[in-house]
């Protein structure tokens, strides 16, 4: 069986995890869209209800939530590139 290297045909670059998790730690729904644009749309106006309702602990839930949808993303993301380029 032979193993061909990964090429990087795809004009598509990868994306940081570690990118990710720093922007959702930091800037919680926001830091979403580099992730996931519509994960990141739908966080931002869940946000906006739940922050305008006072609940502090569903709002680091929420938190908690968009850290670990960028990263599942993201690596959903990185993993559709590779599949791709190894079908080339």
């Amino acid at each position: 069986m032979k193993t061909r290297p990964l090429q990087h045909e795809s004009a598509l670059p990868f994306k940081s995890v570690a990118a990710a998790l720093l922007f959702s730690v930091i800037l919680g729904p926001v830091g979403l869209l580099y992730a996931s644009f519509w994960g990141g749309f739908i966080m931002i106006i869940l946000a906006i209800v739940i922050i305008s309702l006072k609940l502090l602990f569903v709002t680091l839930l929420l938190w908690l939530i968009c850290c670990i949808w960028s990263v599942g993303a993201v690596e959903s993301y990185n993993k559709k590139i590779i599949q791709t380029s190894l079908q080339a």
